[in-house]
């Protein structure tokens, strides 16, 4: 039988072809169609195109996804969508479909009407056929059927649109402002959508006996109705939130009479009405869970924990509208009354109790519902969470600069609940980082703790990232971590995440760590939770075609809390023996910070204004004052390609040799300047602020015989070696040497590929940028000049004007690569150089994928 955990490829596509291929030769047009696995556009991967043979153009597209909620899902029906829009050139029919094998919704592109929800076909969510019952040559069959009948249709242009939820939105976002006639509104709305859902459930689902109609605007009476079966969440009437009367066109009633009638599951308007209502919140760390990433932190909660204890519960403190909480229903197979739900955001909570009730409409009532509230989680003190087991938690993520008010009242919270300081109140920490550690204060010891958090924090070197780390390990009581690719995931977010899951204050003694390069979508869940093998402790190794796993001791891991766990990112595994094996333990080598006592980052910007200093960014400034004032070298961005540098990039402006009354005159004409849309506009400062700033920046002036390390680097390993002083931006780290010999052997060792692979170890990936601060460039090594033969250096010298910087995506070896590789390696110098090549083509590739 076929299990919603099963793994999409290898399961449900293999069926999906199969049957596509039945339909198109029950229709006789085997010679004309064919249906083709995992067809390029762009950059993009379609899972299968119905394509004509002769014209090799497109008929439609089908995204095949593993459950009916995915189907449901307004995400992945934009993702099937984009695949059309990026297809006219070679579409010869404008549509897709999407379907887990089981549930099926087709749809019709159009320019004119963009929205999903405008291209949805009649009728609307197709039952295909039902896992429970049907083998695999029954699915095969049964959606053979379906697809033989929609590409007829396709073919022949037969279509009617089904009713859209596009009024719907256009009417809930005009009421944004006015919480009583959001309520209202949302009320009246969706009783008529969950009594279109539950008439198409049928038996033994409860019912909405009466037409909204009957109740002539009245919202108390109609709350009364809907309440009786549950829905607290949108029902739950007090007179002060809901206006007394409201009035709606019969024609918006009934279309969403039809469409919950046609889609069933409230998964589909939730993650509507979530999308926007987040438009505005993103900066707040609200972001909705995707619902594939909710099935394995829930499938991950229930491999820790086992299954929920008898009157136990299963919490999510910040449930936005419900992903995590309702993926966790199912996974767990557990009831309404096991589920305790909370969101500081009201409008949230009311979509949490559309999506539960849909979702488990046969099970949840009055007698059988959550408990759901809507409170600052400040205000919940740790005996309300008695009964909790387990709590899975994507808590909101906002960067420490941006939340310095706002973490505050944690940082007491935590530190009045267990009676000491927090351990993650340091610094410019983030606030999901106290809001986890607030949660763990809350709940009962042993509790098993699931969240989604930002990958980087377990390698950054920040003083902000070790406490988090260190609280991962001792009152989360780490358990084990769950790393997965990115793409497709948090779309809005930039920063790559990872599960991680504990038992409040019992550490293991081995923490499990899970990788896998498949899409989230992908991972074959039933095989996971299926593995009872053993796990290496000293590799990683795969338990599962798409997994692959080690553990690792509690003592490791508290080693290593300063230098970061880069030993839990698979992907580093090799570059991290290879860097040790061969360079840490290298003679010759030795850490960067012991070749020179002057070392520091950029100076200039720090607190704002190079655009100011470097006097050259803006004509108009620049043409006005340049017979007034001398210029300095300035170095701003990574931008240049040559490797000994006798000018910077820019001009600086050294306030400190100007006179005041000149200083003054060219801040205030810099202040009144609007800077271009796209660039980041200068937070306002006074002129007295901005002369402090620059008088500041103007006395770390760099000397000559400085290398330059950029901080931020994608493709290109550039490294500079400045043969002039010069002043210099925060996008670089600078080491300054005694002699412009020494600066440029070391420097040179930079641009090979040994060092540029050590820097893909020690930095941070950022989005696909490889950022690296002057505490992870500390951690790096290089040559020990002294050890270095004069016949060496010559030979380093000789090659000086020949070096070019690595494409660190496809790198080549080149001859200061191999006079270096000669120096460490002798004899062995090229295999070495050959594993240092691949292993660095490997990261940068999984850092920053070329389209």
């Amino acid at each position: 039988m076929i299990s919603y955990t099963d793994s999409e490829v290898r399961t449900f596509h293999p069926l999906c072809e199969k049957a596509l291929t039945q339909a198109i030769a029950a229709l006789g047009l085997s010679s004309i169609y064919e249906a083709k696995h995992h067809v390029y556009t762009g950059s993009l991967e379609m899972d299968y195109v119905v394509i004509n043979k002769t014209t090799g153009k497109y008929l439609c597209v089908i995204e095949v996804k593993r459950t009916p909620s995915d189907v449901q899902s307004t995400r992945y029906q934009f993702q099937a969508q984009s695949y059309v829009q990026s297809n006219m050139a070679v579409t010869e029919k404008p549509f897709y479909i999407i379907t887990n094998l089981e549930k099926l919704i087709s749809f019709r592109y159009d320019v004119h009407k963009p929205s999903v929800h405008q291209q949805v076909l009649e009728p609307g969510l197709e039952n295909v056929c039902d896992f429970s019952a049907d083998d695999e040559n029954s699915i095969v069959n049964k959606l053979a059927l379906v697809f033989q009948r929609l590409l007829d249709d396709f073919i022949n242009n037969r279509y009617t649109e089904l009713t859209t939820l596009d009024n719907f939105l256009t009417c809930m976002k005009s009421t944004l402002p006015n919480n009583r006639e959001w309520k209202s509104k949302m009320a009246m709305l969706l009783y008529e959508y969950i009594r279109g859902a539950f008439h198409a459930v049928h038996k033994p689902a409860p019912t909405i006996t009466y037409s909204v109609s009957t109740f002539a605007g009245d919202v108390q009476q109609i709350c009364i109705e809907a309440n009786r079966v549950d829905f607290d969440g949108i029902f739950a009437y007090n007179a002060a939130d809901y206006l007394p009367r409201v009035s709606l066109t019969n024609k918006l009633l009934s279309d969403l009479y039809k469409y919950g009638e046609a889609n069933i599951s409230g998964d589909a308007i939730a993650d509507s009405l979530h999308e926007m209502l987040s438009e505005s919140s993103r900066h707040d760390g609200e972001v909705a869970t995707d619902p594939e990433l909710a099935n394995l932190a829930a499938t991950m909660a229930k491999m820790i924990n086992g299954n929920l204890s008898a009157n136990k519960k299963i919490c999510d403190p910040a449930a936005g509208s419900g992903s995590l909480i309702s993926s966790a229903m199912k996974v767990f197979n557990i009831n309404g009354n096991q589920v305790v739900a909370n969101d500081i955001n009201p409008k949230l909570i009311e979509l949490l109790s559309l999506r539960l009730g849909l979702n488990n409409p046969i099970t949840i009532n009055k007698s059988n519902a959550p408990v759901v509230t809507t409170k600052d989680i400040l205000s919940f003190v740790p005996s309300d969470f008695n009964d909790v087991e387990v709590v899975l938690l994507n808590p909101p993520f906002v960067a420490g600069i941006n939340c310095v008010n706002r973490k505050a009242p944690f940082i007491s919270f935590i530190q009045r609940t267990k009676g000491s300081p927090s351990d993650t109140g340091v610094g410019q920490q983030n606030l999901g980082a106290v809001f986890l550690e607030t949660v763990c204060c809350l709940m009962p010891t042993g509790t098993t703790i699931v969240c989604i958090f930002p990958k980087a924090q377990l390698v950054e070197r920040g003083n902000e990232a070790i406490a988090f780390r260190e609280m991962l390990l001792n009152i989360f009581g780490l358990q084990c971590i769950f790393n997965y690719p990115g793409k497709g995931l948090f779309e809005s977010v930039s920063e790559e995440t990872c599960i991680l899951v504990g038992k409040k204050d019992q550490p293991a003694s081995t923490v499990k760590i899970f990788s896998s390069d498949v899409a989230v979508a992908d991972i074959d869940l039933h095989a996971l939770e299926a593995y009872s093998g053993v796990y290496n402790s000293l590799a990683f190794d795969y338990i599962t075609p798409d997994i692959e796993a080690r553990q690792i001791s509690y003592a490791q891991l508290q080693a290593k809390l300063n230098d970061g766990w880069r030993v839990v990112c698979s992907e580093m595994s090799e570059a991290i023996i290879y860097i040790d094996n061969n360079i840490v333990r290298n003679a010759i080598m030795t850490y960067l910070p012991n070749t020179t006592q002057m070392f520091r980052k950029g100076q200039v910007g720090v607190n704002g204004g190079s655009d100011l200093l470097f006097f050259d960014s803006f004509d108009e400034l620049y043409s006005k004052y340049i017979s007034q004032v001398t210029l300095d070298e300035g170095m701003r961005n990574a931008d240049r390609d040559d490797f000994i540098l006798n000018t910077g990039d820019s001009k600086f402006l050294n306030f400190n040799s100007i006179p005041s009354s000149l200083s003054t005159a060219i801040i205030s004409d810099y202040m009144s300047m609007t800077r271009p849309a796209k660039q980041q506009q200068r937070k306002v400062k006074t002129v007295t602020e901005w002369e402090k700033i620059t008088k500041k920046d103007g006395t770390i002036r760099f000397p000559a015989n400085s290398i330059l390390l950029p901080t931020k680097l994608r493709r290109n390993g550039r490294v500079y070696v400045s043969a002039v002083s010069m002043y210099v931006s925060t996008n670089f780290t600078v080491y300054s040497y005694q002699t412009l010999t020494e600066a440029q052997v070391i420097g040179s060792y930079m641009t090979t590929v040994f060092y540029q692979l050590e820097c893909e170890v020690a930095s941070k990936d950022h989005s696909g940028m490889r950022k690296s601060e002057l505490r992870d460039a500390k951690m790096t090594h290089v040559p020990d000049y002294n050890m270095l033969s004069q016949n060496q250096i010559r030979q380093i010298l000789s090659e000086i004007p020949n070096i070019t910087f690595k494409d660190l995506n496809n790198p080549t070896i080149t001859h200061m690569d191999e006079i270096w590789a000669e120096i460490l390696f002798g004899a062995n110098a090229s295999n070495k150089l050959e594993e240092a090549i691949r292993l660095q083509r490997f990261l940068a590739n999984r850092r920053n994928p070329l389209s």
